[in-house]
């Protein structure tokens, strides 16, 4: 008996969903004439009494009493004015709480015949599926079985022309035909078979193809039935965490977008906490809400959108917006950033999916357990896709949940290394460049090539008009942490093929021995025998039957930081042209003042006596760039009192940074008191120059003296 009722219950939830799905549509349009109220009562009435046949007292109340009140309306020949439309989505939203696995943080004390229907949403036995889809299903699987009875008598017609040639071979000599004749008649009918195999192969793969896109086609569900029940919780979750006059309102775009049920249940979760997430975190009262020219209620919006071979789901809020200063904060106290070390906004978002990350004070029933955002990147993760949180315009912000449509088709770029064939996932690639071995810059001894700002090169550097923002990343060979830990840079044709790839906002270049292909490819999670099974997950087939090792991006960067993010320079003998060296330029001097006609005088004598010369406002600009820039900086010249950041503070964190602390300092400043100078002196500066003294010939012959 529990047996039935657990499948009537699986029944049930396919069921509420269509009508909740249905009168929340009619309920979005005003419900604007009486065969709209009547469908939403036909619905109500149907809904209460499937309740009823399940075994759902408290759902078939709640039910009871919609339809009693819409059973007024259609006698008093009304259609629902306001109130009935709330009443209604209030109705629905209960139907939903009631049927959906409370989330953590709710009610304690809700009705223990919630819980078989929560069971049953968790754990779906049943789907609905159109009528239209089983019949094209079923014309898939007759032109298979078609094909395959086709190919019985191809078969039959082989075997038949066996017994005919051992017929002819074993007949006296005196009953054999003319040979001649016999070869060309057995020949013909050989060649009417092969063409017949060679049609019949073609509807073979057709029909599987069919068949397959079919199949598929009844695995796939609507975001609206995974999703749909959310604003009712983001509602009450609003009131529980502002009280009971604070509200929400939630926008649904996409909700028709299908995919696999597994990805899109996978979603369900780490959907939930961003949404709780963005009602705690980004509540404002009401009186800040509309002295900020904003609505009085809280808006959140979850999109669902289907690129290529990629879902999307975006959780965006018009709230507070993340508090940059202290997510740096936290970031410091937990070792992830150094303190005097300004990140940019994209850098400092993605330290929030760190285990443990919460900028809150103290933990409450909705946020704050010490937990964070870290379970959606692992959610993510485990979906092989990425997480991103973004600055909203004009307020709030937005979470960008990426994955791929199906769990075991994967699009990845495949390339050679030592006779294997690697699949790396198109998710994390972000260039794919082809780096000349002169154009490989060497800091510390290691190999570095220039990419583009992940701005996209359309932001200019700050200081330098015309050119655009520059990184520098650390080149490794893939093949060092697949085969050869001693694997040199793979160079071939005078140039390395490079890989730059980015996992939790960090970037790394791995060389590989060459690109071949991008494809989509179907994955399984079989052990690559004689390869590590965490940093090669899965396997995919090629056409032509050679296996493809398909590598995960978390683990390859994990074993890159544990090997210390670089390495001296070594080549493969493939190519022999001739060594690496620095690309030489004249000096490069960086100018950081405050005041642009000290810039610009400064400038004016530096490039004056051959120097080229970059500028910055303040040394929070100037750390920036000389951690951004894609060419070494020679020699700092730098002001004492600026704003953000100032020259004492730019010298210590230079000083901190390994990649930095080689680089000369002056001082240059209107303080010339002792204090002050013994101060930068010992803080790492070359040279103290005061502005009082200023001496052009001073300044050229310092810095000579420090190249």
């Amino acid at each position: 008996m529990d047996t039935l009722r657990d499948e009537l219950l699986a029944v049930f939830d396919a069921e509420y969903r269509d009508h909740l799905r249905v009168i929340r549509g009619i309920v979005a349009v005003g419900c604007p004439d009486a065969q709209g109220l009547a469908e939403i009562f036909r619905r109500v009435h149907s809904l209460k009494g499937a309740a009823r046949a399940v075994e759902l007292p408290v759902v078939e109340g709640v039910a009871h009493a919609l339809e009693n009140r819409l059973s007024t309306l259609q006698a008093a020949r009304a259609l629902p004015d306001e109130a009935d439309l709330k009443a209604i989505t209030d109705t629905l939203d209960e139907v939903d709480l009631l049927m959906t696995a409370a989330p953590a943080g709710a009610d304690a004390h809700a009705p223990d015949e919630d819980a078989p229907a929560a069971t049953a949403m968790e754990n779906p036995a049943y789907v609905q599926v159109p009528v239209a889809r089983l019949d094209a299903l079923a014309s898939a699987v007759h032109d298979l079985m078609s094909v395959a009875e086709r190919h019985e008598r191809l078969w039959a017609q082989v075997m038949d022309l066996l017994d005919e040639s051992r017929a002819v071979m074993h007949a006296p000599e005196r009953m054999r035909a003319d040979p001649v004749a016999e070869f060309a008649r057995m020949t013909r009918r050989l060649m009417t078979v092969g063409r017949e195999r060679e049609l019949m192969s073609g509807q073979i793969d057709r029909a599987l193809l069919r068949l397959g896109e079919e199949v598929h086609a009844v695995t796939l569900v609507p975001a609206e039935s995974v999703f749909g029940s959310l604003a009712a919780m983001a509602r009450r979750i609003a009131r529980e965490h502002g009280g009971p006059d604070a509200g929400v309102d939630v926008h649904m775009h996409g909700m028709e977008v299908q995919t696999e049920r597994r990805v899109m249940q996978a979603l369900r979760d780490p959907v939930v906490h961003l949404v709780r997430n963005a009602i705690v975190h980004g509540h404002e009262t009401r009186a800040r809400r509309l002295k900020e020219g904003k609505s009085e209620r809280l808006n959140i919006t979850i999109a669902v959108t289907l690129t290529g071979v990629r879902l999307q789901v975006a959780v965006s809020d018009d709230g507070r917006g993340p508090d940059l200063q202290a997510i740096a904060a936290r970031a410091a106290g937990q070792g992830l950033v150094h303190a005097d070390a300004p990140l940019e906004a994209r850098q400092l978002l993605a330290r929030v999916f760190e285990p443990g990350f919460s900028t809150r004070g103290q933990a409450d029933t909705l946020a704050g357990r010490g937990v964070g955002l870290s379970v959606v990147a692992e959610a993510a993760r485990a979906l092989h896709g990425t997480v991103r949180m973004e600055q909203r315009q004009p307020a709030g912000t937005t979470v960008t949940l990426t994955v791929p449509v199906s769990q075991r088709q994967r699009t990845v770029l495949l390339v050679e290394n030592a006779g294997q064939s690697l699949g790396l996932p198109g998710r994390v690639i972000r260039h794919l460049l082809r780096v000349r071995r002169d154009e490989i810059r060497l800091l510390n001894g290691a190999p570095f090539a220039v990419v583009p700002h992940p701005n996209d090169g359309t932001q200019p550097v700050a200081g330098q008009a015309g050119k655009q923002a520059e990184d520098l990343v650390p080149l490794v060979p893939l093949r060092a942490f697949v085969g050869d830990e001693n694997a040199p840079l793979p160079v071939r044709d005078g140039a390395v093929s490079v890989v730059v790839m980015e996992v939790d906002g960090v970037r790394c270049g791995f060389a590989v021995e060459r690109m071949v292909d991008v494809r989509t490819l179907l994955v399984s999670d079989a052990t690559a025998v004689g390869l590590d099974s965490e940093l090669v997950p899965g396997i995919a087939w090629q056409r032509e039957d050679q296996p493809v090792f398909i590598l995960s991006p978390d683990r390859l960067f994990a074993r890159w930081r544990l090997r210390g993010n670089g390495g001296g320079v070594c080549f493969s003998d493939v190519d022999e042209a001739a060594p690496v060296v620095p690309v030489r330029h004249a000096p490069l001097v960086m100018v950081v003042d405050d005041s642009i006609t000290t810039r610009t005088l400064q400038k004016t004598i530096l490039q004056s006596h051959g120097y080229d010369v970059c500028l910055a406002v303040d040394g929070e600009e100037a750390l920036a760039m000389l951690q951004q820039s894609s060419r070494h900086v020679d020699v700092v010249v730098t002001d004492v009192e600026m704003p953000r950041m100032d020259g004492f503070a730019l010298l210590a964190a230079m000083r901190a940074d390994p990649h930095l602390s080689g680089i000369p300092v002056v001082l240059m400043t209107s303080r010339d008191e002792g204090d002050d100078v013994r101060r930068g002196m010992e803080g790492g500066a070359r040279a103290y120059l005061t502005k009082q003294k200023f001496d052009q010939g001073e300044l050229i012959d310092t810095i000579k003296g420090l190249l």
